[in-house]
């Protein structure tokens, strides 16, 4: 049949599909370009829309979720050194005033810690029969946490170890998973933006360890970052311009200094625009 491409824009968007009529035969297929413009409206925010192709005996349908942003910059820059500077561009979606500002750099909480290996390899929340747990506690107003794993801090070759993160609020109790991490060696992290006040459970599951390396079960050290929404530790300075304009791209430069050896530093930068922190890039530093 022929199909003719409707639209429902979403709002304050522009929706332009070529070719916007396709003639298909039964089993052919075809390819389209669908274009969405910014024309108006608050940015950040997700806006919603449709596009359908009719034809005379059946409609296709797919909606359109779009999300015009104030600020495009990279999400994380990993380098090394113990004095360093990087440069990253930042492409941006609005006109007016812009600071980059800096978060950290922090020092990691390291926890040591060991763990059975587990024969079922089956998780549950447990601190016995292969599962190690860990309780740590995040302050008000963090912009962000990681923990983290890593082979290298494992005595296995390797061990495979899983992490599972659950939140246990202010009080400790009534613990709610909110992530895992399971990937096939001991590299694991987990995440969180802006997190909430309170108690964090890092379950560390021993799937499978290394019974000949350091075993049986698995000597690790589990880290753990975070940098508040105020929280310049002297160590980094963020340069970028002033004012912005849509549309266009500009260089931020980060720098910093007199960092410790034989560690590993965590911090982000904040992309401040009128409304507030509209983006992150996070930099993770080694030395």
């Amino acid at each position: 049949g022929s199909y003719n491409v409707e639209i429902s824009p979403p709002p304050g968007m522009r929706v332009d599909v070529v070719p916007s009529t396709i003639s298909l035969s039964p089993g052919e297929s075809a390819s389209f370009e669908v274009t969405i413009s910014y024309e108006s409206g608050p940015l950040d925010l997700w806006r919603f829309g449709s596009m359908t192709w009719r034809s005379d005996s059946r409609d296709v349908f797919s909606p359109i979720a779009v999300r015009p942003t104030s600020v495009l910059a990279p999400d994380e820059i990993t380098t090394f050194g113990g004095t360093g500077s990087v440069s990253f561009d930042v492409e941006f979606g609005y006109s007016g005033a812009y600071s980059p500002q800096v978060h950290g750099l922090n020092l990691p909480l390291v926890l040591n810690g060991f763990v059975d290996n587990d024969p079922t390899k089956t998780f549950s929340f447990r601190t016995t029969d292969g599962v190690t747990q860990h309780v740590i506690s995040v302050p008000a107003n963090q912009l962000y946490v990681r923990f983290a794993l890593f082979d290298a801090l494992t005595d296995g070759d390797p061990d495979d170890l899983d992490m599972y993160v659950y939140y246990c609020g202010t009080d400790g109790a009534n613990c709610i998973k909110i992530g895992e991490s399971g990937e096939p060696t001991s590299q694991e992290r987990f995440d969180a933006y802006r997190p909430a006040e309170g108690f964090y459970a890092v379950m560390i599951h021993g799937f499978e360890t290394d019974e000949i390396l350091g075993g049986p079960g698995a000597n690790y050290q589990l880290l753990g970052w975070a940098f508040g929404v105020v929280d310049d530790k002297g160590n980094m300075n963020a340069s970028g311009p002033a004012f912005v304009a849509a549309g266009t791209t500009q260089t931020v430069t980060v720098d910093w200094a007199n960092l410790l050896g034989n560690t590993i530093y965590f911090g982000g930068i904040s992309h401040n625009t009128p409304q507030g922190i509209s983006g992150l890039t996070l930099l993770t530093i080694g030395n």
